[in-house]
């Protein structure tokens, strides 16, 4: 099978789940399984070849949605947090192979500034993304205020929604979960010019000495009439519509203590007592 039409058949299944023209399409994904069958049934054959087939990828994403909408690719890295210097162009993600195969490969995609949680953007917006300035990581002046304020939609690929779904954080950061507060992280930051200074950007981090896992099902946003769930062969596929899920999350976390999302040992959300951990900030957030 050629290149194309495998990809092809992939783009049929993208619009089945609902992604179309003029959206604003934030993924998230493992492509690990989606290459090694592409390599299989296109008889890929090298890293050239693999290159190859991940440029025609992105070029059929860019093609579906075109240039009315907004690809975002998470290039998340929490290096910064552990006194590593942050380079806006070279400073590789922790969060998936394609989204660092996007940054070091795909001129046309701008990042983001946020040293923790950065996009590569593509798009009618990707100027205005590039140019936010949020200190805080999931903040109303952030990325994920974006997507949210403008029905922006989350492509999963392949990823369990607990592993991926880093919406809740902005969602919990708007309403004030009381388990997490607002921490400072401060290193050298060069930006896309090469300028290199002392930065200070805010996380609102869990509280540590409370115990949780993550428990999230796959079909808790699709239970709830906001996402849908697709396949492509053996990939799995989701596409959640972030502003209809804004609600769904407050109102689980709000009533019924996140166990949509949390398992907490010992500990239930108290609103009424508000934060169980002091902020350790120097701006007002």
């Amino acid at each position: 099978m050629e290149i194309g039409q495998y990809i092809d058949s992939l783009m049929d299944e993208l619009v089945d789940l609902g992604v179309k023209k003029g959206d604003i399409l934030y993924i998230s994904s493992d492509v690990t399984l989606l290459t090694l069958d592409a390599c299989r049934q296109c008889a890929l054959k090298g890293k050239k070849d693999i290159d190859l087939f991940y440029h025609a990828l992105t070029d059929s994403i860019q093609k579906l949605v075109s240039d009315e909408g907004t690809l975002m690719f998470p290039v998340f890295t929490w290096s910064f947090c552990r006194n590593i210097p942050y380079d806006s162009k070279t400073t590789q993600g922790e969060v998936g192979a394609f989204s660092n195969w996007i940054l070091n490969n795909r001129t046309d995609f701008k990042r983001t500034a946020h040293p923790l949680y950065s996009f590569m953007v593509w798009g009618r917006d990707a100027d205005k993304l590039a140019l936010m300035t949020n200190r805080t990581a999931w903040g109303k002046d952030s990325p994920f205020a974006y997507l949210h304020e403008n029905h922006g939609k989350n492509l999963i690929i392949n990823v369990s929604l607990s592993g991926s779904f880093t919406f809740l954080h902005y969602v919990e950061e708007s309403i004030h979960v009381p388990h997490r507060y607002f921490k400072d992280f401060h290193g050298q930051y060069v930006d896309s010019t090469g300028n290199c200074e002392e930065r200070t950007y805010t996380m609102f981090v869990r509280d540590l000495d409370i115990e949780s896992k993550q428990v999230t099902p796959d079909d808790c946003l699709v239970n709830a009439n906001v996402a849908k769930k697709g396949s492509f062969g053996k990939v799995s596929l989701q596409l959640v519509d972030l502003a209809g899920a804004f609600p769904v999350i407050e109102d689980n976390l709000k009533h019924n203590n996140g166990d949509c999302w949390y398992d907490f040992m010992g500990y239930r959300l108290d609103w009424e007592k508000g934060q169980t951990h002091p902020n350790e900030t120097s701006m007002e957030v």
